[in-house]
């Protein structure tokens, strides 16, 4: 075997070397710690009552995200409620909402109109509503998403939960727990799993999910 055909040999071998250690460990810094919403308040069970849930579309509070990208939250956050399983959930449209009260969507600190919440309970069958503001939305990296989330009680007005987070891909240890949702999440590796903070659908699915686990849970584990 020639000295060149050797030299081939051991480039090719390094080759392959540096890209198995890519492909296994696409970022070193995610061994490190990663963020965990925590910031709801609510019942430690998920109330007996509440067997239906209406879903008001998202508002954004900035008043200057484009419709169609406040729009595209609506579905993400309505897939993430109907994977939590605590109730079965019915999305409201903004047509709906329009024709009811000339308003497309409402904020969680929105004064209603008297007869809004008794409307919803009447044509949805539901017991509770959720609202959803967007209060800030980036597109372009670093991805910012914070929202607010309110469940009401459509027979008495009164919040059963709320939450609100802020997730800030610029952010080390957020970055890392969006990415880990990716792996855990997502069968594509390496650039796939990079993908999740350069998008605004992947990145949201991520967040809403992480907000979606708190959530009340439907039953208290009994201590062994």
């Amino acid at each position: 075997m020639t000295a060149r055909t050797l030299r081939l040999l051991s480039l090719l071998g390094c080759a392959l070397l540096a890209g198995g250690c890519t492909s296994l460990n696409p970022h070193l810094d995610d061994l490190g710690p990663v963020y965990k919403p925590a910031n709801a308040r609510g019942p430690s069970v998920w109330p007996t009552a509440i067997r239906r849930v209406a879903i008001l579309p998202a508002h954004d509070t900035s008043g200057r995200l484009p419709a169609g990208f406040v729009t595209s939250y609506d579905t993400i956050w309505r897939r993430t409620l109907d994977r939590s399983q605590r109730a079965e959930f019915v999305g409201l449209n903004r047509t709906q909402l329009t024709t009811w009260t000339a308003r497309e969507t409402f904020a969680t600190t929105a004064l209603l109109p008297p007869d809004l919440l008794p409307r919803i309970a009447r044509e949805t069958d539901a017991q509770a509503v959720l609202f959803l503001d967007l209060n800030q939305c980036s597109p372009y990296p670093p991805l910012i998403l914070s929202f607010r989330a309110r469940l009401v009680d459509l027979s008495t007005g009164e919040t059963i939960w709320v939450a609100d987070e802020l997730f800030d891909s610029g952010n080390a240890p957020t970055a890392r727990a969006a990415r880990r949702y990716a792996q855990a999440n997502v069968s594509g590796k390496g650039e796939a799993t990079s993908a999740i903070v350069q998008s605004p659908t992947r990145f949201a699915e991520y967040a809403f999910q992480s907000v979606g686990e708190l959530l009340p849970p439907r039953f208290v584990p009994t201590a062994k």
